[in-house]
């Protein structure tokens, strides 16, 4: 029998650890273009202007991608 140990430790090192908890500072719900549920999870200014990293559900697909500020607002139409 091998033993085999990644990186990250054995299988039985990984399933015993606590899962990782998202800063809830960085996290926020808000709504893009004020109808469309979505998470912020980073934000960075660009030519002056803010972005903010944004996931959402569409179709059943996971989307990730960085938006316009101008599109995210914390209050639904």
């Amino acid at each position: 029998m091998t033993m085999k140990r990644s990186d990250f430790g054995s299988l039985s090192d990984r399933l015993g650890r606590a899962p990782r908890v998202l800063d809830g500072q960085r996290v926020r719900h808000v709504w893009l273009d004020s109808t469309v549920p979505a998470l912020v999870v980073d934000r960075r200014k660009t030519a002056g202007r803010w972005e903010g990293k944004v996931v959402r559900v569409e179709d059943g697909e996971l989307l990730v991608g960085w938006v316009s500020g101008d599109r995210i607002s914390t209050i639904e139409l």
